[in-house]
Parts: structure tokens; C-alpha cells; sequence
């Protein structure tokens, strides 16, 4: 449908009845949108939306549409990763560009929504993979474990992006398309 800058997504965050964010990566390229996700973050930071309001259920978290709102980056069309959380990145790793866009994002929307920057609001894939029963942990084939960590320094990767969205909150000259 579009890009969408920054202040469309405050606009579009503002107007829904959303109450929570799920953060995904594609398992993608780069260019690889998806009509799954409300937010689709490109290589190089660009945002895609295949949709005009945040209200639409997406398809990105099982059982966990309804009312929230799906943000993915485009990359680790091969990466893998073993039952100790140890990933291999492959060829299309996660960009800083969309690592910064994400938290941009997750700023955003937390300021349009009047929310705490938190696990409550902002979760990933890989956080509801674990209550759900199909992360890497469980006997499930078709496992999730998005944004279990990110190549660009060590630790959690909702942790990461939610650190790095407070950091936005406090340096708003900073958060710009």
C-alpha cells in the first residue's frame, strides 16, 4: 500500500484499540514485504504497510491478533539457531538501520498510546513462542524465535529493542525517519 514515516505511525496508533505490540523478523530478504505484519521494516529502515489502519487483525502471532499490532524487520531469510539460543545470522542479518527503526517505532507508538516502554506492551515473538509452548525450548516443529537476540550486541533482543526505544524517548531529536 505505502511507506509510512514516523508520524504516520503515531497517527495510525493514536486512532486504533490496540493494546500490544508483537516484534517479529520475516525469516525473509530485505525487500520481502508481508500483508502478515501491520509494519514491514525494509534493509535499509524504510517502513511498508499493506494496511491503513491498526485496527486490521494481522496474521503474525498465533492465537494473538486481535488488537495487537505486528512489526517485523525483513532479514534471516537463512539464519538458525540451536536449543542453547546460539544463532547463526546467515546472509541477511538484521541492519542497524532496522534495529534503530524498530525502537523508533517502539517509541512511537508507546508515545501516541500514552504506555510504558515495557515487556507488557512490547513483546516478541519469541516471548509469546515461550508462554505459548513453541519456542525453542518445546517439541514444536514450527518453533518461533524471533528477535531471541540481535547480532548487533549481546543479550535479549525485545530487551535490546526496548532499551534502545527508552534511549529515543529521552533523545527524541534523535528518533527521525
Amino acid at each position: 500500500m505505502a511507506f509510512y514515516t514516523l508520524n504516520d505511525i503515531a497517527y495510525l496508533a493514536a486512532n486504533c484499540h490496540a493494546d500490544q505490540v508483537t516484534l517479529h523478523w520475516s525469516g525473509g530478504g530485505y525487500e520481502n514485504t508481508s500483508p502478515y505484519y501491520h509494519l514491514n521494516i525494509l534493509g535499509d529502515g524504510r517502513v511498508w504497510s499493506d494496511f491503513n489502519s491498526f485496527d486490521a487483525t494481522g496474521k503474525h502471532t498465533w492465537h494473538r491478533n486481535t488488537g495487537n499490532i505486528g512489526v517485523s524487520i525483513l532479514c534471516c531469510a537463512d539464519a538458525s539457531v540451536d536449543t542453547e539460543g546460539n544463532v547463526r545470522w546467515g546472509t541477511v542479518p538484521p541492519t542497524d538501520a532496522q534495529v534503530n527503526k524498530m525502537a523508533m517505532i517502539v517509541k512511537t507508538i508507546a508515545d501516541a498510546k500514552g504506555w510504558e516502554i515495557d515487556k507488557e506492551h512490547f513483546k516478541t515473538h519469541n516471548d509469546w513462542a515461550i508462554i505459548d509452548g513453541y519456542s525453542i525450548y518445546d517439541d514444536d516443529p514450527d518453533m518461533r524465535w524471533d528477535l531471541i537476540a540481535l547480532p548487533q550486541e549481546d543479550g535479549d533482543g525485545g530487551a535490546i529493542i526496548r532499551g534502545k526505544a527508552i534511549w529515543y524517548h529521552y533523545h527524541p531529536e534523535e528518533c527521525k525517519d
